[in-house]
């Protein structure tokens, strides 16, 4: 094997009995450290967060070898990218022109509804309630729960108002 790498088999025996240098020791305790962190901070921290940390905790590195390491040693930070709005979306597809303007105020009942979403923690589970509310009364005149947040819930709570209101040509239902 040496004859064909062309290396003097006196080189290849050195090379295996050599003691790690003052390099190879300061990389490893590095690394020791970077996996310590990594697992100190529940693996939410990538490169350039860990750096910071390793050096508040006086230990010299910088970005590219704390990068290096984690990738090396196969840690990946969990937390997510940051929500990135941009000018076309599908959800800005078949959305009706904004009739209502800002104007949440009603002159007359069941002129303007307005139906909204939110979430509640109830038992160790989220909850969705979806509601439409009359804005001349301010009063809830349809809602609907569910443990999923479907078009199924929103509907059911139109279908309530609609049941429980008498609904009039020129009703405007605003929702974001």
């Amino acid at each position: 094997m040496c004859k064909a790498m062309k290396v003097a088999r006196s080189g290849y025996y050195q090379c295996i009995h050599r003691k790690p240098s003052d390099k190879a020791k300061r990389h490893t305790l590095l690394q020791q450290a970077i996996v310590s962190m990594f697992e100190h901070y529940k693996a939410r921290y990538g490169a350039p967060r860990l750096t910071r940390a390793l050096k508040s905790n006086d230990i010299p590195c910088c970005v590219n070898t704390v990068a290096e390491v984690m990738k090396s040693q196969g840690l990946r930070a969990r937390n997510g990218r940051a929500f990135r709005y941009s000018r076309f979306s599908y959800a800005n597809l078949n959305v009706a022109d904004n009739v209502l303007k800002r104007e949440f105020k009603a002159c007359l009942p069941n002129t303007k509804w307005v139906p909204d979403i939110t979430y509640i923690r109830f038992k160790g589970q989220w909850l969705y309630l979806a509601t439409v509310m009359d804005l001349f009364s301010r009063a809830i005149v349809g809602w609907s729960l569910d443990t999923s947040m479907t078009e199924e819930l929103i509907t059911k709570a139109l279908k309530m108002a609609i049941e429980r209101r008498e609904v009039n040509d020129g009703l405007i239902i605003h929702s974001d």
